[in-house]
C-alpha cells in the first residue's frame, strides 16, 4: 500500500468509527460537508489566518478523499489521469 492509499484508508476508517459516514451517506451529504469545508477555508483567507487555513484545506482535502473512497472511485489513478491531462494541454498551448 502507498502513503496516499494509506492516508485515504486510516481517515476514512476514523471517519466511519466515529458515525460521520454510514452506509446510507449520500453524495449530496458528501457535496454539503465539502461546501462547509470550503467556506471555512473563504473565512479563514479573509481572517488572514495562515494556521487555520493549513487545518481547513486538509479538511477539504479530506473530504474528497472519503467521498471518493465511499464511491469506490480510484482517485489516484484520477488525479495521475488529470495531471497526465494538464501535461497534454500545456504542451499543446506551446504549440
Amino acid at each position: 500500500m502507498n502513503k496516499l492509499s494509506h492516508i485515504i484508508n486510516r481517515n476514512y476508517n476514523s471517519i466511519i468509527e466515529r458515525g460521520l459516514i454510514t452506509k446510507h451517506t449520500t453524495k449530496e451529504d458528501f457535496l454539503n460537508k465539502l461546501i462547509e469545508e470550503s467556506s471555512e477555508v473563504s473565512e479563514a483567507i479573509d481572517k488572514k489566518d495562515d494556521e487555520n487555513l493549513s487545518e481547513e484545506l486538509a479538511d477539504v482535502i479530506l473530504t474528497v478523499l472519503n467521498f471518493a473512497k465511499h464511491y469506490d472511485i480510484d482517485i489516484e489513478n484520477e488525479l495521475n489521469k488529470k495531471i497526465k491531462k494538464n501535461y497534454e494541454r500545456a504542451k499543446n498551448k506551446l504549440k
